[in-house]
């Protein structure tokens, strides 16, 4: 398990190159037929306002003029060139030699007349300063080194932002801040909420980040790095998201304040890191003139795509270099409707979460393991074993509970779904509960779909510990329970609780005949990024349903 969650880290080797550009070239062509030549200037010192100088590489046309800035911030290293991608577990990706890991590709923007910079944060590759990642210094840097691209003598003066994941992330903060010469942003990827989307699901705390620290931060520190948070360690010490820790890190409520044009996206299957967060920072952004796009593709190879590039030029066309082009006129939400891995329609929506969808009710029947559209009448309760396992591979059937239900007709689930539980442990004080849809043909055949850095996802994912079931009412709606996850409720056992468990967001099309199954054990069910430490089960967790515990399973279907 350790062994596959790494290799998301260690990514492979193969890497496409445009042209035959050479870094010690100050001048080179990009492309045949090329608009404009590459001109680089690298490591340029540019001082923050308390004196610390943080470097970046710019990327501009080589000629006469301004241009408008595309510029993403980060810490995994603007030099680390040229980034490595695996061709099997990330896709076919092709970019230059100068498009560092998760930025834009200077190759590609520059010959369209505007001007890369990649930018290292504090204390990462070659800036000065303390390793500031997520924290309200980081925004301020991006704040100044905005400003500063805004006014050079090649720049227009209008600022675009555009990253993925760490790169996306570091955008939010930042754009709250309103710098005046910030304009547009490109948020790929992002999270907002640290806590519920990457640190703890559903409270439970995920392996994801010690080994993002430790291999994708520590190992790019500066050779003048002062110093850094340890993360982990003060992750693990506050289990709790009202801790303080988490109130810096978060970008919270300053979301409001962000009011540029947006263009947001992310995988619909990236569930454990970035789908959730990238929704609801949508969601929560005051922009007048924002975009989403939900993909289900390999999060990289989408992004470097010509189909996701058209796009993401169109947008700063538009609002960087005031082209007048069809981009006001593109839906408001673009998604991909699923029915398999790399297999789906794209449909179009006017918001999110989808105008018109039904929230419909399929209850859990613990007598016959189904899911039904009517209440289940008569009592009854299903038990699995929920010892913790090494390895979640080796799990068997009586360390899993499954409830199926066949569609009668061509249905598309497209939004949040929510589990509601009546449970119990007969031995332990608590419960981490684990759960999946997935997906199957009338033969039992499952279909797969991409996750998290493996081809056989699930459909969705959800968790829950159970001590952390408190609801906060003020944000929870009908649709999406919100956990206030600040207190610690212990159970006894045989006690019996009623919980919510959130799901993340999906699209995906059922047709007549095919089945929807609920899945409910001790133990991760998919690995990577979704995997998880400190589990606290032991002994068997029960399922009630029927009479006066109704437990059912929420989905939103068009």
């Amino acid at each position: 398990m350790r062994s596959r969650f790494f290799k998301f880290f260690f990514i492979g080797s193969m890497i496409f190159f445009f042209g035959n550009c050479s870094k010690d070239d100050n001048s080179v062509p990009i492309l045949p037929n090329e608009d404009f030549s590459l001109k680089i200037e690298n490591n340029i010192k540019v001082e923050m306002r308390d004196g610390v100088e943080l470097a970046v590489n710019v990327y501009r046309p080589d000629a006469d003029g301004t241009f408008p800035v595309i510029l993403s911030f980060g810490p995994y290293g603007k030099d680390n060139l040229p980034a490595e991608y695996d061709p099997v577990d990330d896709g076919n990706i092709i970019v230059s030699e100068y498009a560092a890991f998760e930025t834009p590709d200077p190759a590609f923007w520059v010959q369209h007349g505007y001007i890369v910079i990649a930018a290292d944060t504090r204390g990462s590759g070659q800036s000065e300063g303390t390793l500031n990642v997520f924290e309200n210094q980081e925004a301020e840097d991006y704040y100044d080194l905005i400003e500063w691209a805004g006014v050079q003598s090649w720049s227009s003066g209008k600022v675009g932002l555009n990253g993925v994941s760490i790169y996306g992330i570091s955008q939010w903060k930042a754009a709250a801040l309103n710098p005046p010469h910030l304009t547009a942003m490109i948020c790929w990827e992002g999270f907002t909420d640290p806590y519920r989307d990457g640190f703890y699901h559903g409270g439970i705390p995920s392996e994801f980040i010690d080994g993002w620290f430790q291999y994708r931060l520590l190992d790019n520190l500066s050779a003048t790095n002062t110093g850094y948070r340890d993360l982990p360690m003060e992750v693990a010490a506050n289990p709790l998201a009202s801790a303080s820790i988490y109130q810096e890190l978060s970008i919270g409520d300053r979301l409001a304040q962000i009011t540029i044009p947006s263009y947001i996206a992310v995988s619909i299957q990236d569930h454990g890191l970035h789908t959730r967060g990238t929704i609801n920072g949508f969601q929560a952004i005051s922009s007048s003139q924002k975009w989403l796009e939900l993909h289900g593709r390999k999060k990289w190879e989408f992004y470097y795509s010509q189909d996701a590039m058209s796009r993401q030029k169109k947008f700063f066309d538009h609002f960087l270099k005031e082209t007048d082009n069809s981009i006001l006129s593109q839906p408001t939400v673009r998604y991909e409707l699923r029915e398999a891995y790399y297999d789906g329609n794209i449909e179009t929506a006017n918001n999110w979460p989808i105008s018109g969808r039904t929230l419909s009710k399929l209850y859990l029947d613990a007598s016959n393991n189904t899911l039904n559209n009517s209440i289940t009448t008569n009592a009854s309760n299903v038990s699995y074993d929920a010892t913790v396992l090494e390895d979640p591979e080796l799990i068997t059937d009586n360390q899993r509970v499954i409830f199926k239900h066949t569609f009668t007709q061509e249905t598309d689930i497209v939004g949040t779904m929510k589990l509601k539980l009546f449970v119990s442990t007969d031995q332990a004080n608590d419960i981490d509960l684990f759960v999946g849809i997935q997906k199957a043909d009338a033969n039992d055949n499952i279909i797969y779909f991409e996750g998290p850095g493996d081809a056989e996802g699930q459909v969705a994912s959800g968790w829950l510990r159970v001590s952390k079931r408190a609801l906060d009412m003020s944000k929870t709606t009908e649709e999406v329970p919100y956990h206030s996850h600040d207190m610690i409720e212990t159970i006894t056992p045989n006690q019996i609780v009623e919980v919510d468990v959130e799901i993340w967001p999906t699209t995906t099309k059922y047709k007549a005949g095919e089945q929807l199954i609920l899945v409910i054990q001790g133990n991760d069910i998919v690995e990577s990024q979704e995997s998880h430490k400190n589990n606290v089960n032991y002994g068997n967790t029960t399922i009630y349903t029927g009479e006066n515990r109704q437990s059912y399973l929420q989905i939103p279907t068009l």
